[in-house]
């Protein structure tokens, strides 16, 4: 019996290192197939297929753009900003054309807090967004079809550069380091009817990679600013179809192995008390 109670502490302690680690980000695999332009999803996700794309004479023009990952089985989102210093980030998942509002069906869920309650603390459990120096200006968007922010004075916060991993995505102030959204950002409800082309980037179809893809005019697609540079840019949302290791996995295999210890304990007790 007093195994067993051990057991299940680690299980809780394993639970809880798990919960506080679920915001680092993963780089994803099972990227497979193509889209309907003929472009491999894996070429996509270097981030050469949509590159940057500035108004103006800029060296960063035809750099590797930022993408963001869609886990089509468990729905967790990620973004990989490649080191660039992004002032904005949007990402909106909506069946139509339009901009939206607040009041736009959507399936994003804010659990751990809706506006400025999004930001995560510098320490502990995560949030939906990266933690920031200090609370001020405009909100982020936490819509049910949208989530996104701008980052850096005038009109918001700078990110916060220190503090436990899964709660940081900046060493300069800007959003420039890779993030994991938590999992029940999207309602798990929702994540086996959605499709990759309901991302969305709104109002940015004169962009030359509106439509590299071949979805459509801003379809499979998210909106990101770069500190610097002028004009928005459009980046990839990619599907990930292999399901990333998850806490029940994880706490699944960790009860297995702990059920075996208490076992074999349990079997070498009785051979001894025989």
């Amino acid at each position: 019996m007093a195994l067993r109670r051990v057991g299940l502490a680690l299980l809780a302690v394993l639970a809880f290192a798990i919960q506080a680690s679920a915001g680092v980000f993963v780089q994803p695999t099972g990227i497979s197939g193509t889209t309907p332009s003929g472009l491999n999803w894996s070429a996509v996700a270097t981030g050469t297929a949509l590159p940057v794309r500035t108004s103006g004479t800029n060296p960063l023009n035809g750099a590797p753009g930022a993408v963001v990952y869609f886990n089509t089985q468990t729905g967790q989102l990620q973004v990989d900003p490649r080191g660039y210093d992004l002032n904005t980030l949007i990402i909106t998942y909506t069946t139509g054309t339009v901009n939206i509002s607040g009041t736009t069906p959507g399936p994003f869920t804010y659990a751990t807090g809706t506006t400025t309650n999004a930001y995560s603390p510098t320490t502990g459990i995560p949030k939906t967004f990266p933690a920031v120096q200090a609370v001020f200006g405009l909100p982020p968007t936490t819509f049910p079809a949208r989530v996104g922010e701008t980052v850096g004075a005038p009109l918001s916060p700078s990110l916060a550069t220190s503090g436990d991993a899964a709660n940081i995505a900046s060493t300069t102030g800007f959003w420039n380091v890779a993030w994991s959204f938590p999992l029940d950002l999207v309602n798990s409800g929702s994540v086996s009817s959605m499709v990759i082309s309901n991302f969305k980037t709104i109002g940015q179809n004169s962009n030359a990679n509106a439509n590299i893809l071949g979805y459509g005019l801003g379809f499979a697609t998210f909106q990101y600013g770069i500190n610097g540079v002028t004009g928005a840019q459009v980046g990839a949302v990619i599907p990930v179809v292999v399901p990333e290791p998850s806490t029940y996995a994880l706490l699944g295999a960790a009860s297995l192995a702990i059920g075996a210890i208490c076992r074999r304990r349990s079997g070498t007790s009785a051979a001894d008390v025989g």
